[in-house]
């Protein structure tokens, strides 16, 4: 089942600024979809339409089968949203701010006070339930949004850089609490600029810039578009002379045909009991790679 259908999306705002050129992607149920792209890219402008915030200049937009162009107040009852920035209720607590949302979504007053209690536990914000935003960290900001996201029983996620501030710990939580979602059918469309996180968690993603989408598919379907050869990442000391089979991509970071790994294992073990190794990674292209292959080089045109 597709839960997001973006057609032909486009949108042209009236200063002639064209932030989405004729976008298509599809988003499957159970699905964790991540939007990656620069600032000014159009993520933003696409997440506003699809909550039904914002009307596309062209396109189409169904979530769960419904046109949200023709009916946008479904897609706001029906979307689950963190948004980036900061909340505007700032004096209300932690507790306050997840109960009142689950109310808002037509949770009963019972079951809204036993799911706040359950969200409150998993992320670990018991330590913070009289906490007014205005006074709370901004990890623990945004544990309450999420937090707030997903009370209301929604089926389909919209995330903007959820894990921003907090602390690896609780991190680690939200990633558990989100994949227990997803197991049980919750559709989770990801916007984030952390790539290293993104690689670990995502099912497939977009690259959009300038409005378009570059590249979209699975991580491992886009590494063969980057490069068929294997990444090493290393940690030397001052003398350490490269194997010749290694290409420099980056400071400590190299690529080889696979081929050649067993040389360059055999030469990795000897430069490490030399001492001149300290540590090394050997994997796939990472989605690093692949996120710098799709944009190419920055742009010098002036922003606008």
């Amino acid at each position: 089942m597709t839960v997001l259908d973006v057609v032909q999306l486009s949108k042209r705002y009236r200063n002639g600024t064209l932030a989405n050129d004729r976008l298509d992607l599809a988003v499957a149920a159970g699905e964790l979809f991540g939007l990656l792209g620069p600032n000014g890219a159009g993520k933003t402008t696409l997440v506003r339409q699809v909550l039904g915030l914002l009307r596309p200049s062209a396109g189409g937009i169904r979530v769960q089968g419904v046109d949200v162009v023709a009916n946008p107040g479904y897609a706001r009852k029906a979307i689950g949203f963190l948004p980036q920035g900061q909340f505007q209720m700032q004096a209300i607590q932690v507790e306050e701010m997840i109960f009142y949302t689950a109310k808002l979504r037509g949770v009963g007053d019972q079951e809204a006070r036993r799911r706040t209690a359950a969200i409150i536990a998993q992320l670990d914000l018991g330590a913070f339930r009289r906490t007014r935003l205005a006074a709370a960290s901004g990890g623990v900001q945004r544990l309450c949004g999420v937090a707030s996201a997903i009370v209301g029983g929604a089926s389909f996620l919209v995330l903007d850089e959820p894990t921003n501030d907090i602390d690896p710990v609780r991190r680690q939580l939200l990633w558990r609490t989100l994949d227990a979602l997803r197991r049980e059918g919750t559709t989770i469309l990801l916007v984030t600029h952390n790539l290293a996180e993104a690689e670990r968690v995502l099912d497939r993603f977009a690259i959009i810039d300038r409005g378009r989408i570059l590249q979209q598919g699975t991580p491992a379907a886009l590494r063969s578009l980057v490069s068929d050869r294997l990444r090493l990442e290393l940690s030397a000391v001052d003398g350490l002379v490269p194997h010749p089979a290694l290409q420099r991509e980056a400071a400590g970071a190299y690529l080889f045909a696979p081929e050649d790994l067993p040389a360059v294992s055999a030469w990795l073990k000897e430069e490490r009991e030399s001492g001149r190794l300290v540590d090394f990674r050997i994997g796939p292209p990472t989605l690093e790679d692949i996120y710098a292959a799709a944009l190419g080089p920055p742009s010098l045109e002036p922003v606008r």
